[in-house]
């Protein structure tokens, strides 16, 4: 994916600096894994690093990306044309063309309008490309999914068994300690696989959604309540920020509560001890609810980001890897998108969407 979408760019970018003669060219793009805004591809910014080149142009993307048009920034020693990149109503990025002279009025009203033509081609190539993987994915999926639900199935039957034979020794060898204690090891592991059983089946044959028009922010009400007392057990201070006013989303409120809990019990277990937990939402201008949870604990592998929304991922020791797995289910089944950032630094940040109803 990375390489088809920087070649698309860089071409992209090639063709705008001899087409319209810019003397440099900077574009960036949201990664659909994190919803960050990064610089991939520059020509002409012989005398910037990359992360100073981002931080200066940032502004401007990012007024560029809000709007889903095109500026300007005019000045005596050179000019800079910034433009969205768009696909229908979505800007997945943003372009800049700079040039080394003050441009007139009508010059940059005719490179604006050929910029955001050229933005929007652009734009609909890597959403087609986009378009291709995620069809690509749910098929690999859903393959997955079909062989979940046959291992299930048969693991389902030996572990009723296995259950029943170690309960009934235990029965007969009542006043043996040795034999207890292995009675028990052996019913906590039917226990962890029954679980298991559970999740392949959750995976692999979601229910279907019973919508209905509510505030996602009273569901987390509901699933905070209930993990009161887990938090309250590692010391975590839940700092939590309310939509204002509320959202109204349709939504299954027993399937969303499922996938946030998933997503507060991967925070709580990945939180250092006595530390803060911060679940900031808001409503954005669309009607759309977002939503942000963040903890301070270490930074998922730089290799397994990517991957940690597909089954069997898991950065736990003991871990199944379907939690978000269900939870990007979940929250796909409801119109919404699911993304994580994780660094070294900062911990790592959950950020959910849910379409307003």
């Amino acid at each position: 994916r990375a390489l088809s979408e920087a070649r698309i760019l860089q071409e992209f970018a090639q063709h705008l600096r001899r087409g319209l003669a810019a003397d440099a060219v900077a574009v960036a793009l949201v990664e659909p894994d994190t919803s960050i805004l990064r610089l991939v591809t520059r020509l002409g910014h012989p005398d910037d690093s990359s992360s100073t080149l981002q931080s200066r142009l940032l502004p401007a993307w990012t007024k560029a990306m809000d709007s889903g048009t095109s500026a300007s920034s005019v000045a005596d020693d050179g000019s800079e044309i910034t433009a969205a990149v768009v696909h229908g109503d979505v800007s997945l990025g943003a372009v800049t063309l700079s040039f080394a002279v003050r441009l007139s009025s009508k010059a940059v009203d005719a490179l604006q309008q050929q910029l955001s033509a050229a933005s929007q081609l652009a734009g609909n190539a890597i959403e087609h490309l986009r378009h291709e993987r995620r069809a690509a994915q749910r098929e690999r999926l859903d393959a997955i999914g079909g062989i979940a639900v046959g291992v299930a199935h048969e693991l389902r039957n030996p572990l009723f068994g296995i259950s029943s034979a170690a309960q009934l020794l235990r029965y007969r060898v009542k006043d043996d300690p040795v034999v207890e204690k292995n009675v028990g090891r052996i019913l906590r592991e039917v226990e962890r696989l029954n679980g298991l059983v559970s999740s392949l089946l959750e995976y692999g044959q979601p229910a279907a959604l019973v919508p209905e028009s509510r505030d996602p922010d009273t569901i987390w009400d509901e699933i905070v309540e209930r993990e009161r007392g887990r938090l309250e057990s590692r010391a975590l201070q839940l700092m939590r920020v309310r939509a204002v006013p509320p959202a109204r989303c349709a939504l299954d409120a027993a399937q969303l509560g499922h996938a946030l809990l998933h997503l507060l019990g991967n925070a709580a277990d990945a939180a250092p001890e006595g530390s803060d937990l911060a679940l900031r939402s808001a409503v954005l201008s669309s009607g759309a609810w977002r939503c942000e949870l963040h903890n301070g604990g270490p930074a998922i592998p730089v290799e397994l980001v990517p991957r940690v929304f597909e089954p069997f991922v898991s950065t736990k020791p003991a871990g199944a890897g379907f939690g978000l797995a269900i939870a990007r289910h979940i929250l796909q089944a409801h119109g919404g998108t699911i993304a994580i950032e994780s660094t070294l630094d900062e911990g790592t940040t959950v950020t959910i969407t849910l379409p307003a109803a």
